[in-house]
């Protein structure tokens, strides 16, 4: 209840403060040009950064959800120690967020940015089951930092490596989340299926595994200034 209000407080500041730059009247809305929304669907780094996404999210999702339960049935940690290393996980994305679009926007090999935190995520789900407790802690508070730095610099793929113009920015961005947030659905429930028919050290080096899968595709997208250039 309490995240529900705050949205809605969020909301509410948003709708009275938010004002379009002087200067600027196209960002208040354009007209619809089916040509140039057909262009941002075919954009093929769209599609292989979204997907490039779809394991780390999901491992995301799953991790920040049941991490707690992990380190209490399975480490034998309280449950409110358990909620806070939890919650660590989302609080030290916001330092990740700020750095990872700091660099994002000034980096030419943005790509570095994005597979790089993804890779770094996956071998630190996969050191879960085998640190000592103590260690969870760092671990957890790496996921994630590195996981929203990523995050952060892939938002800037649509602008930075598409040049899609900015009235369709949304529209790209929704695409690549799209995809993400397939993986934020499918991951979590394999994630839980594995653990309930094995155990939970199985389940997080599946989603070490998956990470790192989809993170190579990654490899494929170019960075900001190659596609005029690409033949």
């Amino acid at each position: 209840m309490l995240a529900g209000v705050f949205e809605l407080l969020v909301m509410v500041v948003t709708l009275v403060a938010f004002q379009v730059p002087r200067g600027h009247r196209s960002l208040a809305g354009v007209s619809f040009d089916r040509a140039a929304l057909h262009a941002v669907l075919a954009s093929r780094d769209l599609w292989v950064y979204g997907v490039a996404l779809f394991g780390g999210y999901g491992a995301y999702f799953a991790t920040t959800q049941l991490f707690s339960e992990y380190v209490t049935v399975t480490r034998h940690l309280d449950p409110a120690t358990g909620g806070l290393l939890s919650a660590l996980i989302g609080l030290a994305g916001i330092p990740g967020s700020l750095l990872g679009g700091y660099f994002a926007d000034r980096s030419g090999n943005l790509r570095v940015f994005v597979v790089g935190p993804l890779v770094v995520v996956a071998a630190l789900l996969a050191l879960i089951p085998v640190v000592p407790t103590r260690t969870l802690w760092a671990l957890g508070i790496g996921i994630g930092f590195f996981l929203i730095f990523g995050f952060a610099a892939w938002l800037a793929v649509p602008a930075r490596v598409c040049d899609v113009e900015h009235q369709y920015v949304g529209t790209a961005t929704g695409l690549m989340l799209t995809l993400a947030a397939v993986g934020g659905f499918f991951v979590p429930v394999a994630f839980g299926h594995l653990v309930s028919h094995t155990s939970f050290d199985t389940g997080w080096a599946f989603l070490a595994v998956v990470s790192f899968l989809f993170a190579l595709a990654g490899l494929a997208g170019r960075n900001p200034g190659s596609l005029g250039t690409a033949t």
